[in-house]
């Protein structure tokens, strides 16, 4: 219930951007419509049906606080009978009269109209009032008007001699073409949306609207609205609130979110819808459903996930009696998914619309139906287990500040590439004494003793899972706490930069870390040990020289915080590099030559960081998304061998992935769930169902692959991303959690140590790695202790019931 595609088509580009009216008519625009920026063509359309979305409230964007008016579309591309791209037929209410079709308007309210025209929310707000006041002004004269006709046409004496009068006193009826939208909005005859973020903002929002008689039907965003269930209970009974299960961070007002929100106002009896976005390739709608899983990960029930991307969301928008259930007479939108909708990396097999299959996937299809009476039904993931304060005290304060023995049991499957192998769980424990892991091995060798068996303490899990520590690489974890507000982190650097003049033009990580922030929570739940950062940069090659740093809750940067100095030289090829000094992609290659160029004339040994990058010291990571960009830096490393070249981003890499694996070109890929979102990503594949999987063409080619983090909120998915990889790449569960854990470490030369000193006759492994209650890779698993190198305990269940994820 919440989309802008059609109005921002894929590959997004300033001439077919019309989702925002500004700055010229203001921020009350009522009148517009977002039907007449409607492209037909979009792309998207079937893009993001194949995620199982079948209908879409298209919305004006949020710059202003009164946008527009929106509509409800089928996803259906081309559905006319001619096969062309009609904008009418794209519409759920397509062939009813206009007067009898449901009409939405979008409203905004926060940050986005206040940052766009300068104003503060006592502005804006005044101006909302003044633009209603004038509407309800004009309809008290309308009604009036009205009331005064009602009164002639029941008049049976003279009749024709007062309709004259009437006339003559009082004129047409009243009326406004720029004011019509916002009288209709006074009658209550529109669906009300309203982009609002924070408790004060939907107070004041409904306390304006209030005022004028008026009752939205959601609020779109909310991400903190679990902070005020009963409030929002109590001043709107029946509010929808439609918001997203992670997408968070991003700006100040997005920085209250919580992983549990949507459990908490359900459980509070607020509804909840789970929508999308389409301001990148992380939040479009092909994805809705996984916002669904998201949520059920983290406690909403089964039924409320399902419901809120389906019943919940097709009520809000008053279009319940035709979509959002399965029901006889209702319109036949219907998908048949490859399993449980809500387990990690489900997909659609076909998707119905109007009773029209969008995929044409019958093959699948049929194969699924000839199985069906010998398959039992799927089952939904389990929600990630949790615990009180008060039993993490208890469990935490023996594992790390005791002097007892801590033997975990129950350990169903090791995901570490232990020295010795384990991969026969049936009795693993892991031994821990003074929060320091002493034996991960058969119980038999770690209690080979009578003295090992004394004072020990067995804490049994129900479904234990070891995995390596997982890295998080290419976010803004410990540089930038908002992105959106630079005095939150280090800032950034300019696009002016002499990117040959090394000393001027290079900065370090290391010196701007801050390990604190929102993003080391969610970073620490989902079993993220590590991160690697680079500095930020608006533009230009150069970004700088990344740190490795801790995420645990105990670490400082005097104190075990930084495990790397300098992790790799950070570059850019593509749009986003362009600057003063590189103006084209041209410059910009040419740059890259000429740093590497000058580091090999450089003197052997030597401090210089482009030096260290010609001869290989350390890893040269490329940021580039284009086929032709990527095509490029395989050229590079035919002319200069000696460099460690990885590639970051990588979207395009798919089409060159032989020449990578001939050239020992390891990629970190943030688009194995991409989509064609600009100009030199319009060629991406989008992955099933549609497209062949990016990390299966990878993988197949003999390209090294790891998996980047693809925006700070989603830092606690990795293992979830590393599934959804895994599954269409037919990889093992080990192989997929390495492409977030050693294969980042093997890309970028920075693997763990393995000792031999780990008992009288075993290894042990002195990496990072992290024990779960349940299974991490399907959203089902909570971490119980994070172990740094091999014997210290980090952090011991970070994620309990009352934190604020």
């Amino acid at each position: 219930m919440h989309s802008h595609h059609l109005l921002l088509p894929f590959p997004q580009l300033p001439a077919t951007n019309d989702v925002n009216e500004r700055p010229l008519l203001g921020p009350i625009t009522p009148f517009v419509r977002a039907i007449d920026g409607f492209k037909p063509y979009d792309p998207t359309i079937k893009i993001i049906a194949s995620g199982g979305v079948t209908s879409s409230l298209v919305l004006p964007g949020s710059a202003n606080i009164v946008g527009g008016e929106a509509y409800m579309v089928k996803n259906l591309p081309l559905p006319g009978a001619a096969g062309e791209p009609v904008v009418e037929e794209l519409l759920l209410e397509y062939g009813l009269p206009e007067n009898s079709r449901q009409r939405y308007l979008k409203m905004a309210c926060g940050e986005n109209p206040k940052r766009v025209y300068g104003n503060t929310r006592l502005g804006l707000t005044w101006l909302l009032r003044k633009s209603l006041e004038e509407a309800r002004d004009l309809h008290e004269r309308q009604s009036a008007w009205c009331r005064a006709a009602f009164d002639v046409e029941e008049t049976s004496f003279a009749k024709a001699h007062h309709v004259k009068t009437f006339i003559r006193n009082h004129g047409k009826r009243p009326e406004s073409f720029e004011l019509e939208t916002l009288v209709a909005l006074i009658r209550g005859e529109l669906n009300v949306n309203v982009h609002c973020y924070e408790p004060e903002d939907f107070e004041r929002m409904l306390s304006v609207l209030h005022e004028f008689g008026v009752h939205p039907q959601a609020f779109h965003h909310a991400l903190e609205a679990w902070q005020v269930p009963e409030l929002l209970k109590n001043l709107e009974e029946n509010i929808t609130i439609a918001t997203f299960a992670e997408n968070a961070l991003f700006k100040a007002e997005a920085y209250g979110a919580n992983l549990r929100g949507p459990k908490i106002l359900d459980d509070h009896g607020v509804k909840v819808a789970l929508k999308s976005d389409h301001t990148g390739e992380d939040n479009y709608a092909k994805y809705l459903m996984y916002q669904a899983t998201v949520s059920h990960s983290f406690g909403l029930s089964e039924d409320k996930s399902l419901q809120a991307v389906t019943s919940i969301p097709a009520r809000s928008v008053q279009q319940d009696h035709r979509i959002g259930y399965v029901r006889p007479g209702y319109d036949a939108d219907l998908v048949v998914w490859d399993d449980h909708p809500l387990q990690v990396g489900a997909i659609p097999l076909e998707v119905f619309i109007d009773g029209r299959a969008v995929l044409g996937n019958s093959d699948s299809l049929e194969l699924l139906i000839h199985n069906s009476s010998s398959v039992e039904s799927p089952d939904a993931p389990a929600p990630r287990p949790s615990i009180l304060e008060h039993e993490k005290e208890d469990i935490c304060s023996k594992a790390i500040n005791s002097r007892s023995k801590i033997l975990f049991t129950g350990i169903k499957k090791v995901l570490v590439d232990t020295p010795i192998s384990l991969e026969d769980t049936s009795d693993v424990v892991l031994l821990t004494e003074d929060g320091k892991v002493v034996c991960l091995d058969k119980r038999s060798t770690c209690l080979s003793t009578k003295q090992d068996v004394q004072n020990i303490i067995e804490l049994n899990l129900n479904e234990g899972y070891i995995t390596p520590g997982l890295i998080a690489f290419g976010n803004n974890l410990g540089i930038q706490d908002i992105p959106s507000e630079e005095s939150t982190g280090d800032g950034s650097s300019g696009k002016s930069a002499d990117a040959l003049n090394e000393q001027k033009s290079i900065h370090f990580a290391k010196y701007g870390v801050h390990l604190h922030g929102r993003a080391f929570t969610r970073a620490r739940i989902g079993g993220v040990t590590k991160a690697i950062t680079a500095p930020r940069s608006n533009g230009g090659i150069i970004q700088g020289v990344s740190v490795g740093i801790r995420t645990s809750e105990t670490a400082t940067i005097l104190d075990d915080g930084i495990w790397k100095d300098d992790v790799a030289l950070h570059l850019t090829i593509g749009q986003s590099a362009k600057g003063d000094d590189t103006p084209t992609v041209a410059s910009g290659v040419e740059h890259v030559r000429q740093i590497l160029q000058a580091g090999q004339e450089g003197g052997q040994g030597s401090a210089s960081i482009y030096v260290q990058a010609a001869n290989g010291s350390i890893p040269v990571v490329v940021r580039a998304y284009n086929e032709d960009d990527i095509s490029q830096l395989v050229l590079i490393k035919h002319d200069f061998p000696s460099v460690k070249l990885v590639i970051h981003g990588g979207h395009g890499a798919v089409s060159v992935a032989k020449h990578l694996a001939e050239a020992n070109i390891p990629v970190i890929l943030t688009g194995n769930r991409g989509a064609p979102t600009n100009w030199e990503k319009k060629d991406v594949l989008t992955g099933p169902p549609l497209a062949e999987s990016p990390a299966k063409i990878l993988t197949d080619a003999g390209v090294l692959l790891g998996l980047g983090v693809s925006s700070d909120s989603k830092v606690h998915g990795l293992a979830q991303e590393a599934r959804w990889a895994g599954k269409f790449a037919e990889l093992s569960d080990r192989e997929a959690i390495a492409l977030v854990s050693t294969n980042i470490e093997a890309i970028l030369g920075i693997g763990s140590k393995r000792t031999a000193n780990g008992g009288e006759d075993s290894q042990r492994y002195k990496g990072d790695f992290v024990v779960w209650e349940g299974d991490p890779l399907r959203g089902e698993g909570s971490v119980v202790v994070s172990v740094q190198d091999g014997e210290k305990i980090a952090d011991c269940w970070p994620d309990t019931s009352n934190v604020i994820l």
